[in-house]
């Protein structure tokens, strides 16, 4: 990711950023049909969640934003973790309320 983004993300609030995310998310499960879209959406969220994974002032949920980012890499490769689109975009969702 260039720096520009990285100033820009870091700037959002966690909540902010997982809205992000989940707007990826959301957009990638809506193009479920065009695996190219949805596999481009997809990894703009593992991205987006590894900005956030590296922005200093979410240490505190470290953990958590790791096992989302491997729910989410599992989900674009073998589905051993078995969770749903649905399941994803609701994790996602409820930080919407949060803002």
């Amino acid at each position: 990711m260039d720096s520009v983004l990285n100033e820009g993300w870091f700037q959002l609030s966690l909540v902010q950023q997982m809205v992000n995310i989940g707007n990826e998310v959301k957009r990638a499960l809506k193009f479920s049909s065009d695996p190219n879209k949805k596999n481009m959406f997809f990894e703009r969220a593992i991205q987006y969640t590894q900005l956030t994974m590296e922005d200093p002032k979410n240490a505190h949920v470290l953990s958590e934003l790791l096992i989302s980012k491997e729910v989410l890499e599992d989900y674009c490769g073998e589905h051993k973790i078995a969770c749903t689109g649905e399941q994803i975009n609701g994790y996602y969702r409820a930080f919407q309320y949060l803002l």
